[in-house]
C-alpha cells in the first residue's frame, strides 16, 4: 500500500470518478498592490451575504477504486498554475497547485486554501518556496498528495465593504469542487493564511465551521473585534464540532499581544489547538522557515493523527 492509501483510501472507496483534467485553469499574472495601513484593513463589521449560486453538474455513478489498483506515480512534481474563475462582476484569481502524477490518476485529493497577508498577492506562497517544499514532502511520503488553491485577495477595504469571504465560501470553493477531483468532506478541506490572511482564516473557519475541519493562523492578530466576536461564533458551533486549530507566532512579533488573546480565548472556552511561539519577525523569512511544519500539521488532520 503506498502513502497515499494510509492516508484517504478509506475516503477514496466512496468518492466519484470525474473527468481527469480542470477545465477552466489558465495563466494569467498578477501585480501587487499598495501597502495598506491596518486602519484600513482591519476596521469591520461583520459583512452581508451576498447570494452567488455557481453552477453545478450532477455526479457520475459511484466506482470504487480497489486497493490493488492504485497507481504508482513516478513523477517528481507538482504543476503550479493560475486560475481564473467567472463571477457575476468578473473574475476570480488566484494559483493552484496539482500534486504529481494529477492528470494520469483518477484519485480524489483533499483540498487547502492558503491565503497571503495584507498587501501580497496570492503569488506570495510561491515565493516562500511553497511549491518546492510540498514536491519534496510527497517524493519523501511525509504527506499525501493534495490540491493547494491560493486565492487572490484585491479588495483592501474594511470587511462590511469587502467581498472576499463571500467569493470564496460561495464561488471558488463549489467552483474548485467541481473542476477538481477533490475530497469535498469537511475532514478534507483545510483553511490557513498568513497574517492578514489568518485573520480570514479564524473568521471563515469560525464562521464556516460546517466547510473546514482544519483553520492555520499565522501570526495572525485577527481583524479588528473578532476576538470579542469569538466566544459567540464558539458558541454557536455544536458541541465536538469545532475544528482542528493551529496557531503559531514569533517572539518578535508585533502582533504577538493580539495572538496571545486569541489563544487564551480558545483554551478558556476548552478549545484544544496547537499553539507554537518561535524566534523571528514578522515577516518571509520567519513564514518560509515554518512552511514544512504547517503542512504536515494540516495532513495530519486527513489520517486521524
Amino acid at each position: 500500500m503506498t502513502h497515499f492509501s494510509k492516508f484517504v483510501l478509506p475516503a477514496l472507496l466512496l468518492a466519484f470518478l470525474t473527468s481527469c483534467s480542470p477545465s477552466a485553469a489558465t495563466l494569467v499574472h498578477q501585480t501587487a498592490t499598495a501597502e495598506p495601513t491596518l486602519e484600513s484593513v482591519d476596521q469591520e463589521r461583520v459583512p452581508e451575504t451576498h447570494q452567488l449560486t455557481p453552477d453545478t453538474v450532477t455526479p457520475e455513478p459511484v466506482v470504487p477504486t480497489p486497493e490493488g489498483e492504485e497507481m504508482e506515480c513516478q513523477e517528481r512534481g507538482g504543476r503550479l498554475v493560475a486560475y481564473q474563475v467567472p463571477w457575476v462582476e468578473g473574475k476570480l484569481t488566484g494559483q493552484i497547485y496539482t500534486p504529481p502524477c494529477y492528470d494520469q490518476s483518477e484519485m480524489r485529493y483533499p483540498t487547502l486554501y492558503l491565503l497571503h497577508g495584507a498587501a501580497e498577492t496570492e503569488q506570495q506562497w510561491e515565493e516562500l518556496g511553497l511549491d518546492k517544499v510540498v514536491d519534496d514532502q510527497i517524493h519523501e511520503e511525509a504527506i499525501p498528495p493534495l490540491i493547494i488553491i491560493m486565492p487572490r485577495e484585491d479588495t483592501w477595504v474594511s470587511l462590511q465593504e469587502n467581498p472576499f469571504g463571500d467569493h470564496l465560501m460561495q464561488t471558488l470553493i463549489p467552483w474548485v469542487d467541481q473542476e477538481y477531483r477533490t475530497l469535498p468532506e469537511r475532514r478534507y478541506r483545510a483553511v490557513g493564511g498568513i497574517s492578514r490572511g489568518g485573520n480570514w482564516a479564524i473568521r471563515l473557519g469560525m464562521l464556516h465551521w460546517e466547510t473546514f475541519g482544519s483553520l492555520g493562523a499565522h501570526s495572525a492578530p485577527l481583524f479588528y473585534g473578532d476576538l470579542n466576536r469569538l466566544p459567540g461564533w464558539l458558541e454557536d458551533i455544536p458541541e465536538n464540532s469545532i475544528p482542528r486549530i493551529y496557531l503559531d507566532i514569533s517572539e518578535g512579533d508585533r502582533y504577538l499581544p493580539e495572538a496571545e488573546s486569541l489563544r487564551d480565548i480558545l483554551r478558556d472556552a476548552d478549545v484544544t489547538l496547537e499553539w507554537h511561539l518561535y524566534p523571528g519577525l514578522h515577516n518571509e523569512t520567519y513564514w518560509s522557515s515554518h512552511l514544512e511544519e504547517y503542512l504536515l500539521w494540516y495532513s495530519a488532520g486527513w489520517s486521524g493523527q
